[in-house]
Order: C-alpha cells, then sequence, then structure tokens
C-alpha cells in the first residue's frame, strides 16, 4: 500500500483580514506567485489589530520578506521609530530598567562584566544602559537616528489597523468581503468554507480570525494550552490621546508603567499616542480597572484630555494551540495563540510564522515532516516568549496590592523558567543581549552570578593589587562609554524633526 507524503499547494484561502492576514498574503504573493490566494474577511467583524509596537526583528521582515520600503508604508501608517522599551514600578515603585536595541558593536559588549565590578562599588544600574546602549540615550533624551552604517537594530511604532489596509492595498489576489458561516472538514482536513457569498475550496486553509479561532478551534477543536497561571492579564482596555507638545510627547521608545494589577502601555505614533491598560479580572473589577487607568491618565495627560478619552475593551486568553499547523489549517498569531502584549511580541509571531510556513512550502509542496518541523519550532518560540516575558514579573519586590504580592510570593515558577535564567539557551525573537537587560534590570541571579565574582566577596583591604585595578580599569571604561555617548547624542536630531526630515517630508 503506498500512503501519499507529500501535498501539492495551487490554492491557499485565508480566513481573516487583520495585520496577519494581509501579511501572509503579501507574503505568499512576493515568494510563492504560482499559488492562486484568496482573502476573505467578514465586513461585520472589526479587526482588533495586534498593538502598535513592533520589535528589530519585525523591521526586517517588512522590508526582506514584504518588499515594503519606509518612504510608502511609515507614512500611510502612522509610523514612528523606536528605539527601546521602559518599563516603570516593575520591581518596586520609582525604579526604571530598559530593554534598549543595540547596534552592532554594541552586539559583542557584555554587561555581566560590568556586572563583576559593581560589587565594590558605587555603580547604578542606569551605568549599565548608559554604558552599553545609544538607544538608552536615544529614549532618555528623545532623539533618534538609524545609524544605518553602525548596523543599528531599531523598531517601530505603527498603526496595524492602517498597516493592514496597506497589505491590502498591495494584494493581487482573489478578495472577498463575505462572513464564512459553515466550515466542511474531515477529519483533520478542511475541505471547504462556505459564505453568505457562496463556498470557497481551497487545498490550503490559513486562519486568521483572532481568538476566535473558527478553523483551529471550532471546526478542528485542536486543544488549547493555557498559561494564564503564570501569566496573569487577560483584559485590555485601550483609548487614544491627541499630542498636546509633540515635541516632547513624541518619544522613540516604548513605555510600560506598572499599575496596581497589571501594566499601562504609551506607543506614540505620528498623529496621537496609543495607550491602554492590560490587567487581570481575578484580581480587579473592570470598574475599578477603568477608574484607576482614568487616574493614570490624568496624571500622565492632564484632565483635560483624559475626561475626553474613549475606552475599548478587550478580552485575551494567554496561551498556546498545541499545534498551530494542523492538517491543511495553518494559524496565526492570535488564532494560534497569544502570551500577552508586554515586550511587543504580537505582530512580530505572525511575521516569524509566516516567514517559517512560506519556508516550509517554498517547492510548492509539503511534506507532514516539515509540519512537524514548523510545529515544533513554533513549540520553542512560545517558550521562550513567555519565559522572556515572565521575567519581568517573577522578581517583583512589590506588595502594595493582592496582584503583586500574588506574583512575589505565591505564584507557581515553571522548572523551564529556571532553565532559562540558568543557562544559554537558544533564541528565537530575544538574543541573549535582550534577556541581559532584563537580568541585570531586575537584578534576577543568573548563569553569570558564579562567573569571576569570587574576589568580589573579598574586603577591598584583602584584594591583590591586579584585582583593584581591575575594578578600577572597568569603573573608568563605563565612564568613557557614557562619555562617548553623550558626544554622539549631541549631534543626532529629536525624533519628531528626524521623521519629518526622512519619512514626512
Amino acid at each position: 500500500m503506498v500512503f501519499a507524503s507529500i501535498m501539492k499547494i495551487k490554492t491557499i484561502c485565508i480566513v481573516g483580514g487583520g495585520s496577519s492576514g494581509w501579511m501572509m498574503a503579501i507574503a505568499l504573493q512576493k515568494k510563492l506567485p504560482k499559488i492562486k490566494v484568496t482573502l476573505v474577511e467578514s465586513p461585520d467583524i472589526p479587526i482588533i489589530g495586534v498593538g502598535e509596537a513592533t520589535i528589530p526583528y519585525t523591521a526586517k521582515f517588512f522590508e526582506d520578506v514584504l518588499g515594503f520600503e519606509e518612504k510608502d508604508w511609515m507614512p500611510y501608517c502612522d509610523a514612528t521609530y523606536k528605539a527601546a522599551i521602559r518599563f516603570r514600578d516593575f520591581s518596586n515603585k520609582g525604579e526604571d530598567f530598559y530593554h534598549p536595541f543595540w547596534n552592532r558593536e554594541e552586539d559583542t559588549y557584555n554587561g555581566f562584566d560590568w556586572a563583576v565590578k559593581r560589587y565594590l562599588t558605587n555603580l547604578d544600574v542606569e551605568d549599565y544602559y548608559s554604558s552599553n546602549f545609544i538607544a538608552y540615550h536615544m529614549s532618555k533624551s528623545n532623539k533618534f537616528s538609524r545609524l544605518e552604517d553602525e548596523g543599528f537594530k531599531y523598531a517601530h511604532h505603527l498603526d496595524a489597523v492602517k498597516f493592514a489596509h496597506f497589505c491590502k492595498s498591495k494584494f493581487e489576489g482573489e478578495y472577498i468581503q463575505a462572513t464564512v458561516g459553515h466550515v466542511k472538514t474531515d477529519g483533520t482536513t478542511i475541505i471547504s468554507v462556505t459564505t453568505d457569498k457562496g463556498t470557497i475550496e481551497a487545498d490550503m486553509f490559513v486562519d486568521c480570525t483572532g481568538f476566535k479561532g473558527l478553523l483551529i478551534d471550532k471546526a478542528l477543536h485542536e486543544p488549547f494550552e493555557s498559561v494564564s497561571d503564570t501569566l496573569l492579564n487577560d483584559t485590555a482596555l485601550t483609548c487614544r490621546m491627541p499630542y498636546d507638545n509633540k515635541t516632547k510627547e513624541l518619544e522613540p521608545f516604548t513605555d510600560c508603567t506598572a499599575l496596581s494589577s497589571g501594566w499601562a502601555w504609551n506607543t506614540p505614533v505620528w498623529s496621537r499616542i496609543g495607550t491602554g491598560y492590560v490587567f487581570s479580572s481575578k484580581f480587579q473589577t473592570q470598574e475599578s480597572a477603568t477608574k484607576e487607568f482614568k487616574k493614570y491618565l490624568t496624571d500622565r495627560f492632564g484632565k483635560v484630555r483624559s475626561d475626553k478619552a474613549e475606552f475599548n475593551t478587550i478580552k485575551f486568553k494567554t496561551g498556546k494551540y498545541k499545534r498551530g499547523w494542523v492538517g491543511n489549517c495553518l494559524s496565526l498569531t492570535l488564532a494560534s495563540g497569544f502570551i500577552e502584549p508586554l515586550e511587543s511580541t504580537g505582530l512580530a509571531l505572525a511575521c516569524i510564522q509566516i516567514e517559517e510556513f512560506t519556508d516550509k512550502i517554498d517547492g510548492y509542496e509539503y511534506s507532514k515532516f516539515k509540519q512537524n518541523l514548523y510545529n515544533t519550532l513554533l513549540d520553542k518560540i512560545f517558550k521562550e516568549i513567555h519565559n522572556f516575558v515572565l521575567l519581568h514579573y517573577v522578581n517583583s519586590m512589590r506588595e502594595d496590592s493582592a496582584y503583586w504580592r500574588y506574583i512575589k510570593n505565591d505564584i507557581p515558577i515553571p522548572t523551564r523558567l529556571t532553565e532559562y535564567v540558568q543557562s544559554h539557551p537558544p533564541h528565537y525573537c530575544f538574543q541573549g543581549r535582550s534577556r541581559e537587560c532584563i537580568l541585570i534590570g531586575l537584578n534576577i541571579p543568573s548563569e553569570y552570578s558564579d562567573r569571576n565574582l569570587t574576589w568580589n566577596s573579598k574586603a577591598i583591604d584583602k584584594q591583590t593589587e591586579t584585582e583593584q585595578i581591575s575594578i578600577l580599569e572597568g569603573i573608568q571604561y563605563i565612564d568613557d562609554r557614557k562619555s562617548y555617548y553623550k558626544g554622539k547624542i549631541k549631534r543626532m536630531t529629536g525624533l519628531e524633526d528626524y521623521l519629518k526630515q526622512e519619512i514626512y517630508i
């Protein structure tokens, strides 16, 4: 008996639009032009959008895979530049730490060499960021440069809905505006989807229906693996703020501020600021969260603007479906799983999934083996993002609310998280440099803690001359790097002016 192990792909139907659906459509159009692509999108379901902040990988994907040039897509999508993420009040109230991006030279630095020397000195965590990252200085001074000659890795803030529309404007395949009413399956295979405008058959189906999971969940019944025991947030209140002082408020970083039961974000795009409060409904009612968020907005933006704010509510579940590719159905982003908005992984995850999938079917066919390779990799990526995001919470010292007390004292710590901290794990979304920023910023002990630190426990008068010189040289190096960066920043332009010169001409 002969079993068919190779599946040919001539037609693909994408169910649902949004950023992920339209990016998939463009990627297939660019990389696999022989495939007939049909995208069906309901006129009755609004686009959620996966957020307004990205990571550097996303910028590379837009250019390399989608073929988009910044001067074309950025003005269309209200986009601005992002050099870092600032986290405020996560460890203790009044304390900040950063996740800055870096250039080619900075990628070779080892921040833990700095950590070795801080124990017997007056070095502060801020000295780590200020001596290792030009992006930190961009964030502090509200200036920006792409530093293309230095290989600087930057990201964007953008309007996700406008970005979906931009992709749509570049699509040359078949677009059907209709609502799917029935999905016909045969075990793990989708035969067709029936809409109010007819039935669509295809060799492959892509589920971009968001948290609804119309194909992967409702039709194929793939099990969902929740991580809500460790990632507590499940609700987001969102709104938009107009600029009052754009030059000051248009900042080159995503700002995240911990509140009583979660955290609030600010993502400045060109015409306004996107803001929201991600919180846990287990620890705060929506009424209480709305009241707290309004106070945050008033403190941040003033009463006049905060009183005019109109709120939207988004409910979400954290975790992933066991497999993202089942039979002839691929699920993307929210339909495949979601960690939470912290660290801006939503849009990036869609880009990774699209790139990996199109690579697996580059010969207009796929095998069960390639499908398993995709699912195995996706599982590793979700686990990495879960670990990385969870790091931002687990070493918090806050006890001023039930939410933070639970995180500090009672939240279950997965074994894989401690292994992630105490080893050199492979990375997919977040390189070791990113992990280093969080470990140092939150004073999390890691595999680096015992490296070359034995002499640091000695009293200064018992150290050898070599050991003392090493510390002094380290301090001088930090001062030199800070001075170098400050000189470089002086020659940079403010973010608003830079965007006017380069993008919004």
